[in-house]
């Protein structure tokens, strides 16, 4: 009995020093990656506050176009990234701009469209209609015989033949009522 006890209390200082060993190495690699973090933002912040650098005077003449050039290269390949990014931005804008130029064009063409519509009945139309002056009874009367004599009215043919019963009579007798 007392093996088995023995056996069982050597098991659980076996998994008891197991799971210290395991605790330790994660401790040791969060120590790790925190020091190298802390190292990094270290670096980060003296670069920040480090002072730009000063040329030492030379009494030789310098070559400033390589300097310049060697500047400008340095500048580009930082900004590589950016600059793609930038040209995008700038043609997105200028797309922009244009529909806009679009949408404006267009309000102006509605503009002048209802300006024409507005203008457009008014040239369309002629002189407006001049009311004709009444004629006294006597002239409408007059000119009434005149073209009942000229045209025969279509009622009074009707009944003259009728009235006939074949006979032919005269299409100018006009029937009174």
């Amino acid at each position: 009995m007392n093996f088995v006890f023995g056996i069982i209390i050597l098991a659980l200082f076996i998994l008891a020093l197991r799971v210290i060993w395991a605790t330790a190495l994660q401790l040791l690699s969060t120590l790790k990656h925190v020091s190298q973090m802390f190292r990094s933002y270290q670096s980060k912040r003296q670069a920040r506050n480090r002072l730009p650098v000063i040329m030492p005077r030379s009494r030789e003449g310098m070559d400033w176009l390589a300097i310049s050039d060697s500047v400008r290269q340095e500048i580009q390949t930082r900004n590589h990234g950016v600059n793609r990014e930038d040209v995008r931005l700038e043609a997105q804008l200028q797309a922009k701009l244009k529909t806009i130029e679009i949408y404006e064009a267009d309000i102006q063409i509605a503009k002048l469209e209802r300006e024409l519509l507005k203008i457009k009945p008014v040239i369309e139309s002629p002189e407006p209609e001049v009311k004709k002056p009444r004629r006294s009874k006597k002239q409408s009367l007059a000119v009434a015989g005149v073209e009942t004599q000229k045209v025969p009215h279509q009622v009074s043919q009707l009944r003259a033949a009728l009235k006939g019963n074949g006979l032919s009579t005269p299409v100018s007798e006009s029937v009174r009522h």
